[in-house]
């Protein structure tokens, strides 16, 4: 059953004056993980911030619908979304952050793709200035209607947030699932949206990077080839790419990243948590 707090106190338009505000029951969420939500919404324009960030929502009628996250590198520090007309708070949504213990992993991987050449270098920071262009320009509507599926059936060789060590030198963070695929496996879209890059990157390779609105991407990485171009619309379960082992990698597999509001989480929760809302 979907979960849906209404606002114990509702602006006085009238009045023109804030009111004593209840906040709504507090939620918990993970560190790397995101929650979905539901809140009444006023006939004014209103916003929705979290940690002083605005959060974009999609309006239904007089209820707003987001996704919430919390950073991976979260501080633990509890918080709260609160709905604005003119800077004045309608409404308040707590969160209690908790910390997951994340797994040890160690990888060995081409020495080139460690210590990074000055061409490389010079690689990187300009693949980076692109994406960082194509994640501030989501689309502000949701362009899926069903919930987010895994992309792959085959076996997770890693999950997200393992602490890793490559080479047994360089740290790191995985911040993306990874599945077990012989190179040439067809990988499908784990939702409907637009492609916004489909390209080869130094760290992931071959790649193709899926807007599904209101700042939620997905990204499917070493692929052996693209079978999409940036601007095309796809359902959820179009064969995108096939997988493959390009970029920094220690064998053949695909890595799925979601990236929500600017920061990777963990796919899977989106997954159950997309299913509150939408169908299968």
């Amino acid at each position: 059953m979907k979960y849906l707090f209404f606002l114990s106190v509702i602006f006085s338009q009238l009045a023109c004056a804030q009111t004593a505000i209840v906040p709504a029951p507090a939620i918990i969420i993970n560190q790397g993980e995101v929650r979905w939500l539901e809140f009444v919404i006023p006939k004014e324009p209103s916003k929705l911030v979290c940690r002083d960030s605005e959060v974009k929502y999609v309006k239904k009628g007089n209820v707003g619908l987001a996704f919430v996250m919390e950073s991976y590198f979260s501080d633990l520090s509890p918080f709260s979304c609160k709905v604005l007309v003119n800077n004045v708070v309608v409404g308040e949504y707590p969160f209690i952050v908790k910390e997951r213990d994340y797994f040890a992993e160690q990888l060995k991987v081409d020495p080139k793709k460690i210590k990074l050449s000055p061409k490389d270098e010079k690689r990187v920071v300009a693949e980076q200035v692109v994406l960082n262009k194509i994640y501030a320009s989501s689309i502000p509507e949701f362009l899926f209607t069903t919930a987010f599926m895994p992309p792959m059936n085959s076996h997770v060789t890693s999950v997200y947030g393992n602490r890793r060590v490559y080479n047994k030198q360089k740290k790191g963070q995985h911040l993306g699932i990874d599945y077990r695929a012989a190179i040439g496996d067809k990988v499908p879209s784990s939702n409907a949206g637009k492609i916004v890059f489909a390209g080869d990157l130094f760290y992931t390779g071959w790649t193709v990077i899926i807007d599904h609105g209101v700042d939620i991407f997905t990204v499917y990485g070493h692929l052996s080839k693209t079978l999409v171009k940036e601007g095309d619309l796809i359902s959820r379960g179009d064969i995108i790419g096939l997988s493959g082992n390009t970029g920094r990698t220690s064998g053949p597999h695909v890595h799925w990243g979601t990236k929500v509001q600017g920061q990777y989480i963990d796919g899977f929760v989106l997954v159950e948590e997309s299913k509150k809302y939408f169908k299968n």
